[in-house]
């Protein structure tokens, strides 16, 4: 159970446990930094709470509703800026039912925090008091988002980073990746498995993270590139690629997920449900991961000015790109407050790019602070 999960051992036990013994909450909330995999976790856990196995990973039921299918396994995912009314009324008028092929019904709802207001409204009396075969799992990156009441109807369990020596080791057993590379990454991750999942496929393929950081230095001033047209411009097209790739990967994944879908529901109506569903949701996880892309591409940046920040106030056994410790020596000829000046340039466009401001705009205005910094410096 929750294998796919790497770490959060704290976190399985009580799940198991609970699980084991019968003792859980109706209600659970589970918070911490974005990158932890707590709704995949979520996931897992309603896997576990509605098969006749507990979530043993290896059945046809576990597999079934894995993929979507078990009737009594919900998602309520956003479908715009916000979880509204629409998504949740049905939840509610269909909380009454008894479960369809087992003991208990699961509602999950990631990215709680994009709650409105009264859709939650709408949801409290039903979080406080379920059915008694009824379990809601709900998970946010953003708990000082989350409104309260919400927060004190649920049982709180915190996700935390994992240590630097854990990321390595699961680098190692899962990409093969060792030495120097791998202890960067995992510095670089922040604790974040997903994270580190990104730039470990990243070093084993497209390596963007070069491409990204000698595009960026020419940008800010710190190097000289060669290569033709406005280092900006490469950068952005380095992350328009990617974006790309992520949409005709969606687009595969898709259609695969079509095809199995005919195979396995034979009536047409049901199976045209399920398939508008599998569409929307292939539409919304490309838009999330084409906003992580270009969120990645703004931390790489910023992981390397925060490097050259470190190594310019003296220090150097505390990088993050320690990998690149000797380019980030030979950089490093600003003065401290120039890099926490276009450090503060970083971080005002990551925050543009959280609250979904088009990523090609954010960009263009973060790489036009950067001359206005270099040009002051």
């Amino acid at each position: 159970m929750f294998d796919a999960v790497p770490g959060q051992e704290r976190v399985k036990g009580l799940f198991a446990r609970g699980i084991r013994d019968g003792l859980l909450s109706h209600a659970f909330l589970l918070a911490g930094p974005e990158g932890l995999a707590k709704t995949l976790f979520a996931r897992e856990l309603g896997v576990a709470l509605v098969t006749s196995c507990g979530g043993c990973g290896a059945c046809a039921e576990c597999e079934r509703a894995r993929r979507g299918l078990h009737p009594d396994l919900h998602v309520v995912e956003r479908e715009g800026d916000l979880i509204r009314v629409e998504q949740v009324a049905p939840v509610i008028a269909d909380l009454g039912l008894k479960p369809f092929s087992g003991s208990r019904r699961v509602w999950v709802i990631p990215e709680v925090e994009y709650l409105h207001a009264a859709a939650a409204n709408k949801l409290l009396k039903s979080i406080e008091e379920p059915p008694d075969f009824v379990y809601f799992v709900l998970v946010t990156d953003r708990l000082e988002r989350v409104l309260p009441t919400i927060v004190s109807r649920c049982q709180l369990v915190e996700f935390r980073p994992l240590s630097d020596e854990q990321v390595t080791e699961y680098l190692g057993e899962r990409y093969g990746l060792g030495g120097a590379e791998a202890v960067a990454l995992a510095r670089l991750s922040g604790g974040a498995v997903e994270r580190a999942q990104r730039f470990a496929e990243d070093a084993r393929g497209p390596a963007r993270r070069g491409e990204y950081l000698r595009h960026a230095s020419a940008a800010a001033g710190l190097t000289r590139d060669a290569g033709e047209g406005d280092p900006a411009d490469r950068f952005l097209r380095v992350l328009e690629r990617h974006q790309e790739q992520i949409k005709s990967d969606a687009q595969e994944q898709l259609k695969a997920r079509v095809a199995e879908l005919e195979r396995q529901i034979q009536d047409t109506r049901d199976c045209a449900w399920h398939v508008k569903q599998a569409e929307a949701r292939a539409r919304r996880e490309e838009t999330r991961l084409r906003r992580v892309a270009a969120q990645d591409a703004v931390d790489v940046l910023t992981s390397w000015l925060r490097d050259l920040w470190v190594v310019a106030c003296g220090g150097s056994d505390v990088l993050w790109n320690s990998d690149h410790a000797a380019e980030l020596a030979g950089q490093a000829v600003a003065t401290p407050d120039n890099y926490a000046r276009l450090l503060a340039v970083t971080a005002r466009a990551r925050k543009d790019l959280y609250i979904n401001v088009d990523h090609k705009l954010a960009l263009q205005a973060m790489f036009a602070r950067f001359e206005e910094v270099v040009e002051s410096a």
